[in-house]
């Protein structure tokens, strides 16, 4: 996914199309145990997960003019769960 979203970023600027892509960590979603969700909010630096509206404002912020200068960039949305 980084190299697609890179790839695209390259030949859509010429096009004056910004791309980025979002990396989320795990997400809270009515599809996942209370049980799950325990256990990885237990191994969270912030001892929580994340909410689908946290994704969402990251990709709003990303699809906005002001990101412009961050095409080609990846979006870590995984509250410190994991880094590069």
């Amino acid at each position: 996914m980084q190299a697609l979203g890179q790839s695209l970023a390259v030949s859509s600027a010429p096009h004056g199309i910004a791309a980025a892509s979002v990396a989320p960590g795990f997400v809270a979603t009515v599809r996942v145990a209370d049980r799950v969700i325990a256990e990885v909010e237990a191994q969270c630096p912030f001892g929580s997960v994340a909410e689908p509206v946290e994704i969402a404002a990251a990709v709003r912020y990303l699809a906005s003019p002001e990101a412009t200068w961050t095409s080609g960039a990846v979006l870590d949305v995984n509250g410190a769960s994991y880094l590069r």
